[in-house]
């Protein structure tokens, strides 16, 4: 597929956004904002997913902040408040890169330590500029030093957004997370498709709580489902 048909494909609708075309309209044009000023590197359908989820678990009642594990410059977080006022949001991130991967991750991963570094002070800065920030929680440091220390404070989750790329990050992210996600809440993996670590630790811990709710695809990496109510 040319660079053309990718970001053809990537920007058109998705069915599951068709029956609200407005949402579908606020995703793209948020998207296109943060991508093009720096905040995110997600393609269009999964920023748009997030925008959606969240405007989704609002209107349907479901309890519970946003977290983002793995936010790189802020473009996911942002998305996910622009999708709901009101809702507390969390970013967890190292803002040192990626930390180094396991035999599992694959022979690639070991090339991409400390790659994807990201700023806490841009992902404040997107913020102030798009959303409250006095909505926004930051646990800076990596993944192992600050979710299970935070998760009391966090409490309920609605949306639970995964952008961990290994696989020990990624199963960390949901050991500590899941058990909050509100029944009827989301959880979102960003990189099911890109790293074997990644989709071997949501296929292991799906089946280890046996949570069985069709995983849906995004594009080529990301996926999400809804816990069952």
């Amino acid at each position: 597929m040319s660079a053309i048909l990718q970001r053809a494909w990537d920007a058109a609708p998705r069915p599951a956004e068709l029956p609200r075309l407005g949402t579908y309209r606020r995703g793209r044009a948020a998207h296109r904002r943060l991508y093009h000023g720096g905040y995110t590197m997600l393609g269009s359908r999964r920023g748009r997913t997030l925008h959606r989820l969240a405007e989704r678990v609002d209107r349907d009642d479901v309890p519970g902040a946003f977290v983002d594990c793995g936010v790189w410059n802020g473009g996911s977080t942002i998305l996910m408040a622009l999708g709901a006022e009101g809702r507390k949001l969390w970013a967890f991130d190292s803002f040192e890169g990626l930390p180094t991967p396991s035999e599992i991750d694959g022979e690639l991963s070991f090339e991409y330590i400390g790659a994807c570094l990201g700023s806490e002070d841009r992902l404040r800065e997107g913020i102030a500029q798009y959303a409250d920030a006095d909505r926004l929680n930051i646990r800076a440091g990596w993944f192992k030093d600050t979710l299970a220390d935070a998760a009391a404070e966090v409490g309920q989750v609605a949306l639970l957004h995964c952008d961990g790329d290994w696989y020990e990050s990624v199963r960390l992210t949901l050991d500590v997370f899941y058990p909050l996600v509100s029944p009827g809440g989301y959880v979102v993996i960003d990189d099911y498709g890109a790293w074997p670590g990644a989709k071997h630790a949501t296929d292991e811990f799906r089946r280890e709580v046996g949570d069985s709710g069709r995983l849906r695809r995004i594009d080529h990496t990301g996926r999400y489902w809804r816990k069952p109510r």
